[in-house]
């Protein structure tokens, strides 16, 4: 299977593939599982210049243009038919982000990535601007030797310049502190972390914008190359004031959207407050008389936070 998969996955613009065993993590989801296939695609968009004289967010490069998730479910469901082209009663089942699937470590033992200090996978040619899917069947198929190979070194870029020190020691995470969990998380966020967001309204690349192995990695795979929401750089104050209607017709269906419309806001009203964005004191005192308690208490903070800025 190994040849022909390579050789579709190519055609696909799948950035690499290979084969996992089925390990006990997935077999809990699957018992019937006895490989994994594993595929990585790079999402890595263009550069582009963020609107100039109005406030801006700033959002994660996985999710500034097509969904990922949509992107590559479509390649591995293409994937998963020439699979049942060649062995007919084969058992398959596609997986983006959507099974409890150990994603990074599979991929490891799919010999197609090697592992971060920054708990990132990363693969040849496309750094870890990338991201990961399965197919998961019943396939006693030859695998990949695993890529035990360590490139960080001594190298600690990445624990440095965390914003909220949130790699707390070498492949190790504390995902209550990381910020690209904390923008998609529900609820009300912590105050003391909300500074360290700065504008940041979905996720956070720091620890892959200093890393040495993501220089000189340029976007390849065509699908994120189109100019669609939200960009970098989304408006502020727009979403700040995100209508139900709005939500539904722009933002529900892009790359953020399912966060959901009140976690945008509570990010929007964040990034105001930390830009200290005196534009968005009309959509932040509305936000004060939200029915929704969390929206009510942070846009309280923002209000607060901009009021009493040194520029006031």
């Amino acid at each position: 299977m190994n040849d022909a998969l390579k050789h579709k996955a190519r055609e696909l613009g799948l950035a690499a593939v290979g084969i996992a065993p089925a390990i006990e993590e997935v077999q809990q989801a699957f018992v019937w599982a006895r490989s994994v296939v594993c595929a990585a695609i790079s999402y890595l968009p263009p550069e582009s210049k963020p609107p100039s004289g109005v406030p801006c967010s700033l959002v994660a490069r996985v999710a500034r243009g097509a969904d990922y998730h949509t992107v590559l479910r479509e390649k591995l469901t293409q994937l998963a038919q020439a699979i049942s082209t060649e062995h007919p009663r084969a058992r398959v089942e596609v997986c983006v982000d959507t099974c409890p699937l150990p994603e990074r470590k599979l991929a490891v033992l799919a010999g197609i990535a090697w592992r971060g200090k920054n708990g990132n996978v990363f693969v040849d040619g496309d750094g870890s601007w990338v991201a990961l899917g399965e197919i998961v069947t019943d396939i006693q198929a030859d695998v990949q030797p695993p890529q035990s190979i360590d490139r960080c070194g001594d190298c600690r870029r990445c624990i440095d310049a965390c914003p909220t020190k949130a790699i707390i020691a070498p492949y190790e995470i504390d995902c209550d502190r990381c910020l690209s969990a904390l923008t998609q998380v529900s609820g009300s966020i912590p105050v003391e972390m909300r500074a360290a967001m700065g504008n940041r309204i979905y996720g956070c690349d720091v620890c892959q914008e200093v890393c040495p192995q993501n220089e000189s990695i340029s976007p390849v795979t065509p699908e994120f190359a189109r100019d669609i929401f939200p960009g970098a750089a989304p408006e502020l104050l727009p979403l700040i004031s995100l209508s139900a209607k709005e939500f539904k017709e722009t933002v529900a269906a892009s790359s953020i959207g399912w966060i959901r419309r009140t976690r945008i806001r509570r990010n929007t009203a964040i990034a105001a407050a930390n830009l200290r964005s005196e534009a968005a004191m009309p959509a932040l005192l509305e936000m004060l008389e939200d029915e929704n308690p969390v929206l009510r208490e942070v846009a309280k903070w923002a209000v607060k936070e901009i009021a009493g800025s040194p520029s006031k």
